[in-house]
């Protein structure tokens, strides 16, 4: 019950959203013990706290402040707290993967059958190298390979945790994590596409920041003429090789003074292709 005490609280104010404090400042003067990643680091439904899931509420990481070493967090009231999470069935669950075939060489691929087990980088990897992905984002064929990027880094951006509300988040000088980042023409016009990915044996879910927050972090640093498709890449090992569920989302731009929310950040496309004998 470590928000309890927050939650009683919006309750009684009508409060939509939390004022955001320092993680470990909340549980010392609450006389709690808990881990700050595991506590206010939701990346799936499953791990939201119990008492949170009841009141449809989501917790949000902010980054840190100024003279301050310890991680904020914010506490978001919404009316189905599903609308902050990817949720794989009720994405994914209709699809029937298509199986598809790499126009490139045996050689080029190689190495992606020596691994016994994948990461989620790999398959990043493997789905880009294998021409998959450009086929399920609908790529332009250049014929040159592409590399994504990937790394992390502190960020500082601002967002609407809830479209039909004023409120403003900051978050301020956090640690992102990007899976993949590449840049590919589409219909005439170069990209940048932001791939969060995730790898098991079963669909899951995932916490719409995860992919929303590295899309914010690089956008401030393009121009306007170049748009951020946020891509949300489940991928699920089978006896016969991948199944790639594909989650494109409706593109981002930066234009001046525009704020993103994240309960609206939703897919426009979704696609699902196999990959055999890996």
């Amino acid at each position: 019950m470590i928000f309890q005490k927050i939650v009683l609280e919006m309750l009684a104010k009508e409060q939509k959203v939390s004022i955001p404090q320092g993680f470990q400042d909340y549980v010392n003067a609450n006389n709690l013990k808990a881990n700050t990643a595991a506590s206010i680091s939701i990346d799936a439904i499953k791990k939201l706290p119990k008492l949170l899931k009841e009141q449809n509420t989501m917790v949000l990481r902010l980054g840190s402040r100024s003279g301050s070493n310890q991680t904020y967090f914010s506490l978001v009231k919404t009316n189905d707290v599903n609308d902050f999470f990817f949720n794989d069935q009720a994405l994914f669950g209709q699809l029937q993967p298509e199986l598809f075939l790499p126009n490139v060489s045996i050689r080029s691929l190689f190495a992606f059958q020596l691994l016994p087990k994948v990461t989620e980088t790999s398959v990043v990897n493997l789905a880009i190298a294998s021409g998959l992905m450009a086929e399920a984002l609908n790529l332009e064929d250049d014929k040159t390979i592409v590399v994504p990027a990937t790394g992390q880094s502190t960020f500082t951006f601002n967002f609407k945790p809830l479209a039909n509300e004023d409120i403003v988040l900051e978050h301020i000088n956090g640690q992102v994590e990007i899976d993949a980042v590449f840049v590919a023409k589409r219909d005439g016009k170069e990209h940048l596409f932001v791939i969060e990915a995730k790898h098991g044996d079963k669909f899951d879910s995932l916490a719409k920041h995860k992919l929303l927050y590295p899309s914010l972090s690089l956008l401030q640093k393009l121009p306007s003429s170049m748009p951020i498709v946020p891509v949300y890449l489940r991928s699920i090992k089978t006896e016969k090789g991948i199944d790639f569920y594909i989650a494109e989302c409706t593109c981002i731009v930066n234009q001046q003074d525009e704020l993103y929310s994240l309960d609206t950040l939703s897919p426009c496309k979704v696609q699902a292709l196999h990959l055999a004998n890996y």
